[in-house]
């Protein structure tokens, strides 16, 4: 049987990184949304060509912050795909919109253009196609049709770290996209984690907001948020494994681990 992940052999490579990471931040004692989660922060969106990227404590979360920002909420619908994790259409479900799955197209695995534009309605608020096994869903045509019906698009990126369309980053098409840190992703951290990428500077203040118990300033709550920030240590993980993510991604698979 060939095994999904191999992570021993993965952080073999990188353990002594790891260790001086986790020794610098335990020795400074800065945990939360610390000089580590501020850098990967930067490093991600430079890596994916966003303007922002925000972490957050899992990729369900990165999905469920990215609806609330763009306004998503009951009464919605949001168009998705039939066949992906269940955290799809939970995020949708948090924020009281109705997930309307459509089918797949057999080749890809991915939601087909065809099959949105079909599901439409006047409900229709937003489209969330899922990047599955790390490829990309047909966002140019996917995208017009969300800017013809005035539809949000925002991504979910689970499982496409690195994976491009003509040379640009899933992540970097929609409003907003969801990335998730699990362990046996291509850019797993040691626990659970997410990110949120977005160019919109709006967007992107919400979901700080969001993530922080609707706080910007310490102890100034402006709206009804959730305790889900990036771990400090996580970060520390993340920004070891996201030098290598091109040389992850080339690897034969299960050398280090598969989508």
């Amino acid at each position: 049987m060939i095994p999904m992940v191999n992570l021993q052999a993965q952080y073999a490579e990188i353990q002594d990184e790891i260790v001086g990471g986790f020794t610098e931040t335990l020795n400074n004692c800065a945990f939360i949304l610390g000089p580590n989660v501020q850098a990967f922060e930067k490093e991600a969106a430079a890596y994916l060509g966003v303007k922002h990227a925000i972490g957050c404590a899992s990729g369900t979360d990165a999905l469920h912050l990215a609806l609330l920002a763009e306004g998503i909420g009951a009464v919605d619908e949001v168009i998705t795909s039939a066949f992906t994790f269940i955290a799809t259409a939970e995020a949708i479900k948090y924020v009281g919109a109705k997930p309307v799955f459509v089918d797949i197209d057999p080749g890809t695995f991915n939601i087909t253009p065809e099959n949105i534009e079909k599901a439409i309605t006047a409900k229709t608020k937003a489209v969330m196609p899922v990047h599955l096994f790390g490829q990309p869903a047909d966002l140019p045509a996917i995208k017009a049709i969300c800017e013809k019906h005035d539809l949000k698009l925002i991504e979910d990126c689970a499982q496409s770290f690195g994976a491009t369309v003509y040379n640009k980053q899933t992540g970097s098409f929609g409003n907003a996209a969801g990335f998730s840190f699990f362990p046996s992703k291509n850019l797993g951290c040691f626990g659970d984690g997410g990110l949120v990428t977005t160019d919109s500077d709006a967007t992107a203040a919400k979901i700080k907001q969001y993530r922080n118990h609707g706080s910007d300033v310490r102890y100034y709550h402006d709206v009804i948020g959730y305790n889900s920030r990036l771990d400090e240590l996580q970060a520390v993980v993340l920004r070891a494994k996201l030098k290598r993510i091109d040389q992850y991604n080339a690897a034969p698979p299960c050398r280090a681990f598969v989508f």
